[in-house]
């Protein structure tokens, strides 16, 4: 389950990263910069929920306990993630790389990465609950 979990970390990261180049490049320029983050949270959180809903069932978490070590590991993948490129690709400050997890200033990775740690136990218990006959519908 671990190396799954580790995979499926990575290709969330590509996604996130995907999702944040589309915030800088597009959605900067028709929004602003802070609308731009609102839009990209929520733009993130479906990539989130698209990756984890395609996927989890491929992991095969037995329990909520699984799910919830599975959404440390992706939280540490991406809290890294974020930090290495905050500052070795972007050269940002310690103290501004702590900034961008304060939903206080306007930034709102930090609430990007709580639902990141509790999206596998949202998609276990939607497909375990009286959704799981109608999402496992040949």
């Amino acid at each position: 389950m671990i190396w799954k979990t580790l995979l499926i970390g990575l290709l969330l990261a590509i996604g996130e990263v995907i999702n944040g180049n589309i915030r800088v490049r597009v959605l900067h320029g028709i929004f602003g910069k802070r609308k731009a983050k609102v839009v990209s949270l929520f733009s993130g959180i479906g990539v989130i929920a698209f990756i984890c809903c395609i996927t989890l069932p491929w992991i095969k978490p037995s329990n909520y306990q699984d799910c919830i070590l599975i959404g440390i590991v992706w939280l540490a993948i991406m809290t890294c993630l974020d930090i290495y490129f905050a500052r070795r690709v972007f050269n940002l400050s310690w103290s501004k790389v702590l900034d961008d997890f304060n939903p206080l200033k306007g930034n709102l990775l930090s609430v990007g990465m709580v639902f990141l740690l509790f999206s596998p136990s949202l998609v276990y218990w939607i497909r375990q609950g009286k959704y799981a006959t109608y999402l496992q519908r040949p």
